[in-house]
């Protein structure tokens, strides 16, 4: 019933449309395609991104959106023409299609084995479909049956064949089709939307499957195949335009012919959809089946945040290649004018609704630095990662506009989480009540890049910067220090204790200490180790991150040492010293004097590793007898691996 009643209103619509003048009748056409524009959300999204996955490094984010809103406008004249075609003629067609080129088609048919018109769904190419049958060709069009809608695809059917044309299914038809090739007749066919058994060709950037049977045709029986394209020139007025017959590469080896022949029909289908963008049918998933991907990380500047985004796209790249799909990430800085303007964003980000962001990325030229926000418009994902409050709202932006998967990793701030495809929260932020339709990986902690080959690369790299470690065959430590964060800090006190329970340790087990600090760490900490273990013989390696940069200083003291010891103010330092395998002890940073107290999520996050094993949590006054422990066999601390979640958490998101 459903059917039926769409079936009558459609075929009333066209006896409507077919009744009111030409010009009149493209009018109700802009006009639908305009109310479609406006409230057709899902292929106003799906146009949108496609055009800037093609053209963001050429086009600003305004013109993109120009282009979408007059192919709106094209497709609702294309659907008037459409309704209109029972009423043509040849002297109305002659009058409405200027045809260049049709003494390719004349010529080719000489030969006496058929033509193939290959086109796309460029313009008004149902009204293309006519242009044989009018100049006086037997004509033969190939075609997709829609199964779900038998009596829309018969009335369809029905004004493709208006003119004299024969209309052939794929499948079904595939005998006419030969035999309509060896009656010399003339067969037209579209080249885009390949679809799963498509052949993946380059296609505006990116890999696209594209329909390989007037190809395959050509190079098997010899059939000449013209390209041609139709073009809106103004009002009903058109221009088909009908190439020479392709010269097929044919060196015996099909598959390798069939792609490189491809690949000239893609190249003149790019030059028409460069220069008119909105005549291409832009509504359908271009790149579904392609096999490439791409992943863009935002950071924030952080180098702990950016550890925890790589981890995820080291995981979303190998999701996507165990399902063939090869992944390239870019990492892209976000950068605010402004500490107030990061603010004011986080807040806006959070009223409007996420369908009111597409096609108006330029608002974030207002927030964000020239360089910035332009590595952002040139921007083209598939997948967006963030971590951090204050990028999850630009993540929010722009995975809307690119109709991209999200994924944020920590609490994204002020939005809610069913605003992301996937978020990754270590357990101590994981929520009670999970609504929406996202997923959720919840780690033991927060990701990080450390495993067995990252480990042994920035170690390599830290023996190359300082040979003198090569020959020291001493059982090393690591110490780990860090900073002030939101609600703890190191006191110069906690400091001056551990350095004195650290060097009474060293002379007890015959250990040698290996030190770094971060950029967090302030200036009379850094100075007080300097003095005390400048000049030590059991400290052969000491570096002070706000005097010297040493990218591997981390990751190659974790790769060298037996045991780490972390401050507890930093969580990506104190999961990354659990997820090397190294025995791990954490020291409590600390906690601020606050208004309202509650628990302590630093404080919190290290009992949770202690209570399960990965680490052995202590304050700094007991901190010489747990190093003393640990070093002696009497506790042991396990691996934290939590990668095998996040790709699980992955491949449900692809």
């Amino acid at each position: 019933m459903k059917e039926s009643i769409i079936y009558y209103s459609v075929r009333a619509f066209g006896f409507f449309i077919r009744s009111l003048p030409i010009g009149m009748a493209l009018g109700v056409g802009k006009g639908i395609g305009m109310l479609a524009y406006y409230f057709d959300i899902k292929h106003k999204s799906r146009a949108y991104s496609n055009l800037k996955m093609a053209f963001a490094h050429c086009k600003t984010p305004n013109e993109i959106k120009l282009i979408t809103k007059q192919l709106f406008k094209n497709y609702g004249q294309n659907l008037v023409e459409l309704f209109r075609m029972p009423l043509m003629t040849k002297d109305k067609f002659d009058r409405i299609v200027k045809v260049e080129g049709k003494e390719h088609v004349t010529e080719s048919l000489k030969l006496g084995k058929g033509v193939i018109i290959l086109a796309m769904h460029f313009g008004s190419w149902e009204l293309a479909s006519l242009s044989c049958a009018m100049l006086g060709y037997p004509y033969n069009i190939f075609v997709k049956p829609q199964p779900k809608h038998n009596k829309l695809d018969d009335l369809l059917n029905s004004y493709r064949a208006c003119s004299g044309s024969v209309v052939l299914s794929r499948g079904s038809g595939t005998r006419d089709f030969v035999r309509s090739l060896k009656n010399n007749e003339v067969i037209g066919m579209v080249v885009d939307q390949g679809g799963r058994d498509g052949v993946l060709v380059p296609f505006l950037g990116r890999q696209a499957t594209m329909s390989v049977g007037a190809i395959r045709m050509g190079l098997k029986l010899g059939v000449p195949v013209c390209f041609s394209a139709i073009i809106r020139e103004r009002g009903f007025r058109h221009k088909m335009i009908i190439h020479e017959p392709f010269r097929l590469e044919n060196t015996g080896d099909i598959e390798a012919d069939v792609i490189f022949n491809l690949k000239k029909v893609t190249k003149i289908m790019e030059d028409y959809i460069h220069k008119y963008p909105s005549e291409y049918m832009w509504f359908y998933k271009i790149w579904k089946y392609s096999n490439e991907a791409r992943i863009a990380i935002l950071s924030d500047q952080k180098t702990g945040h950016l550890r925890q985004s790589q981890c995820v796209a080291q995981m979303t790249e190998k999701a996507l290649a165990e399902r063939g799909i090869k992944a390239t990430t870019q990492v892209i800085q976000v950068v605010f004018k402004d500490s107030l303007k990061a603010r004011l964003f986080s807040v806006l980000s959070v009223l409007f609704h996420p369908y009111v962001y597409q096609g108006r990325l330029q608002c974030l030229k207002w927030f964000l630095t020239p360089e910035s926000f332009q590595s952002i418009a040139v921007m083209k994902a598939d997948f967006i990662i963030s971590c951090g409050s204050s990028v999850a709202g630009v993540n929010n932006v722009l995975s809307r506009d690119s109709s991209a998967k999200s994924i944020v990793v920590l609490k994204p701030g002020l939005l809610n989480y069913g605003r992301f495809d996937l978020v990754v929260l270590p357990q101590h932020d994981e929520p009670k009540r999970k609504r929406g339709k996202n997923q959720f990986a919840i780690t033991y902690a927060a990701p990080n890049l450390v495993m067995s080959d990252y480990l042994k690369e920035q170690s390599q790299s830290l023996l190359l910067r300082f040979s003198h470690l090569k020959d020291n065959l001493k059982p090393k430590i690591g110490l780990f220090i860090g900073g002030e964060a939101k609600s703890v800090y190191l006191s110069d006190r906690q400091i001056k204790i551990v350095i004195r329970q650290i060097k009474e340790v060293l002379k007890e087990i015959n250990t040698d200490i290996l030190i770094t600090t971060s950029r967090r760490t302030p200036e009379s900490i850094e100075q007080m180790f300097f003095k005390e273990f400048k000049n030590d013989p059991n400290c052969p390696l000491l570096i002070l991150a706000n005097r010297e940069n040493v990218p591997e200083a981390v990751g190659g003291i974790l790769g060298v040492c037996d045991i780490a010891i972390v401050s507890g103010d930093s969580l990506s330092m104190v999961s990354e010293a659990a997820s090397s395998g190294k025995r791990t002890i954490v020291f409590s940073p600390q906690m601020k004097a606050i208004v309202l107290k509650g628990e302590n999520k630093h404080q919190a996050f290290a009992e949770r590793l202690n209570a399960q094993g990965f680490v052995l949590s202590t304050d700094v006054t007991h901190l010489g007898q747990s190093i003393y422990d640990v070093a002696k066999g009497k506790i042991q601390t396990k691996q934290i691996d939590d990668r095998g979640i996040i790709l699980e958490a992955m491949r449900k998101v692809i």
